[in-house]
């Protein structure tokens, strides 16, 4: 039950820092 939980956290900090990374990217890649 813990792993469960422990891989539910990983996939959860992939998904916003990815996100994070891809909004960052789009803003600065935006004055094109």
């Amino acid at each position: 039950m813990v792993l469960f939980f422990e891989i539910l956290l990983v996939a959860a900090v992939l998904v916003i820092t990815w996100f994070a990374v891809y909004a960052l990217y789009r803003l600065v890649t935006d004055e094109s």
